[in-house]
């Protein structure tokens, strides 16, 4: 896979994530957007650890082009998701 395709797939999770975390209830339901968060975060685990590790630097790239408490969430989305490894 190109790296550009990987640069827009770690984007797509970004936006996906972003979306679950800050939609309110008329656009999402809380507890629905809990599961697809879960299971992204399932799916995500499966990964070997330098994949994860690639994955959360990206996580933190991306990151500058929020603000705020998005900005932040993005940042820490790889421990939010389970894939920093203690």
């Amino acid at each position: 896979m190109s790296q550009e395709i990987n640069k827009q797939i770690v984007r797509a999770i970004v936006e996906v994530a972003v979306f679950l975390e800050f939609s309110g209830e008329e656009a999402i339901n809380s507890d629905a957007a809990v599961q697809v968060l879960e299971q992204l975060a399932s799916t995500l685990q499966m990964m070997d650890s330098e994949t994860k590790s690639s994955l959360c630097s990206q996580f933190e790239n991306i990151a500058v082009e929020y603000s705020d408490e998005q900005a932040e969430f993005v940042e820490s989305l790889g421990e939010a998701l389970g894939l920093i490894e203690e």
